[in-house]
């Protein structure tokens, strides 16, 4: 088991240190000598990814997780790992679509497209205006209620 060990060396400093211990026994020390502050707590490194599982590889003496090559203590196993998997980011993709008859052209249909907040229609009347909103565009804005 890893513990991450921390206290205040004879400057004031804060020293914090990464201990493995075998599982099992209890972790004791002897705190005279230390300083004013001494810390010890449970350690596990973290890990970041959506799908691959953390694997530990040794180079020589040196241990890391991969696949982000995280470098570790050279005592640590899979149980020291903390794995966090993200949330995926859920993105709010309603499409609707709208039809308008031409008043000119009976039989004729525009479509307006409205994703997210994005509206758009492929009538001329879209491009001839000023600001790039024909009638249709506008009705469907004012329909949902949006700017």
């Amino acid at each position: 088991m890893l513990y991450k060990f921390q206290n205040l060396n004879k400057y004031g400093n804060l020293r914090t240190r990464i201990i493995h211990h075998p599982g099992g026994k209890p972790f004791s020390f002897n705190p005279k000598g230390l300083g004013r502050f001494v810390n010890v707590q449970v350690f596990k490194y973290e890990y970041k990814h959506q799908v691959l599982p953390p694997s530990l590889v040794k180079f020589g003496d040196e241990t890391f997780i991969v696949p982000t090559w995280q470098k570790v203590h050279s005592e640590t196993r899979l149980e020291d790992i903390n794995w966090v998997k993200p949330k995926p980011k859920k993105v709010n993709v309603e499409k609707h679509e709208f039809k308008f008859e031409s008043k000119s052209d009976p039989g004729h249909f525009y479509n307006v497209t409205v994703k997210g907040d994005k509206v758009d229609c492929n009538c001329a009347g879209k491009w001839r205006a000023k600001d790039r909103q024909c009638r249709h565009m506008k009705d469907v804005k004012k329909q949902l209620n949006l700017k």
